[in-house]
């Protein structure tokens, strides 16, 4: 008798333990591609990913600010890399970030030859 019940107490851990290591093996990701916004160069093409809905940007204040309406998120990660790849191994820039310690990104955009910081193209003197 005694040792069918450490038989099935045996069975019923083994269980349990498979159990847990199967949630741990399929858990999602920690960083979901849904969660992303991509700011592709070239066109300026903002793709905002499918947990943000289509305002992800917020809205308008009519100074060409947009801000979004859900005050608990935060950017949490910046990775800067080439267009034509999806590896993040080839990134120009990785970094985390808090919600304390928050990023200012900036963006020049301008035509290719323009001098840099006032979008004004260069002058031939020739």
């Amino acid at each position: 008798m005694r040792q069918l019940r450490l038989l099935i107490i045996s069975i019923a851990s083994i269980c349990v333990l498979t159990l847990a290591a199967f949630a741990l093996a399929n858990r999602p990701p920690v960083n979901d591609p849904d969660d992303e916004i991509i700011i592709k160069g070239g066109s300026m093409e903002i793709q905002c990913g499918n947990n943000h809905g289509r305002r992800c940007l917020g809205s308008n204040d009519n100074m060409g600010r947009y801000k979004n309406q859900d005050i608990s998120k935060h950017i949490l990660r910046v990775v800067v890399m080439p267009l034509n790849t999806n590896d993040e191994n080839m990134s120009f820039f990785n970094k985390n970030f808090n919600a304390t310690n928050q990023p200012k990104i900036k963006l020049t955009y301008c035509e290719e030859g323009s001098t840099p910081g006032s979008c004004a193209r260069y002058q031939d003197k020739n």
